[in-house]
């Protein structure tokens, strides 16, 4: 198939998040960052030290203690408190929307949990290309993120994206803990609940992320 443009895989990332909502079989390599003397897991509190850095065209929010620890063409190592499973919703969710044409099975497979909607996920990938990353222009900006549900095993996070038409997105995503570290538990395609909504203001409670400008 015909590479996609720029504008394309910024379309992608909406289309596969938003329509397909599929998972992949996990490779699960990858450590997780140790907890040692952290205070008790805490939901409402943000994640500190945090740098950004581009992925495809998009910044990504990177917590120097909560993860990931691992960049390369995955990204693993989350804390297993609510800020790595935050972090780790975060920049799974946009890495598999828009990993590149040869990095996209290893980068479902170290953060997709395993699930009956993976053969799906793996069909409806490799039917496109994506070689270029988003127009950073038109690029959507993580805004923050708020926990609808924790537990030490499992999470589901709303995160928080704005356009630069001033239009508002809210994904609603899960993670699991599994094998030391957090993994995208994405939907069963079969399900008619939708993941993405547009929303005309970013709420109150909201855990705020300021990516650079």
């Amino acid at each position: 198939m015909r590479a996609r443009s720029a504008s394309s895989a910024l379309t992608l990332a909406l289309s596969l998040i938003a329509a397909l909502t599929l998972t992949a079989c996990g490779g699960l390599g990858g450590s997780a960052v140790t907890t040692t003397n952290l205070p008790p897991p805490d939901p409402t509190r943000a994640p500190v030290d945090v740098h950004w850095e581009a992925f495809q065209g998009i910044q990504l929010p990177i917590g120097a203690h909560d993860g990931p620890t691992k960049l390369g063409t995955t990204a693993s190592g989350y804390s297993h408190t609510p800020q790595g499973a935050a972090l780790a919703a975060i920049n799974h969710t946009v890495r598999i929307s828009l990993a590149p044409d040869g990095v996209w099975p290893d980068v479902a497979a170290q953060a997709l949990m395993p699930g009956p909607a993976k053969d799906s996920w793996v069909l409806s990938r490799a039917q496109i290309s994506i070689t270029a990353p988003a127009n950073p222009i038109v690029a959507p900006r993580i805004s923050g993120y708020k926990f609808v549900a924790y537990t030490a095993t499992k999470a589901d996070v709303t995160i928080y994206t704005t356009y630069t038409d001033a239009s508002i997105a809210a994904t609603l995503q899960t993670v699991e803990w599994s094998a030391d570290d957090w993994r995208l538990d994405l939907p069963d395609p079969n399900s008619k609940t939708p993941t993405v909504q547009s929303i005309p203001a970013i709420p109150e409670g909201v855990i705020k992320l300021e990516p650079p400008k």
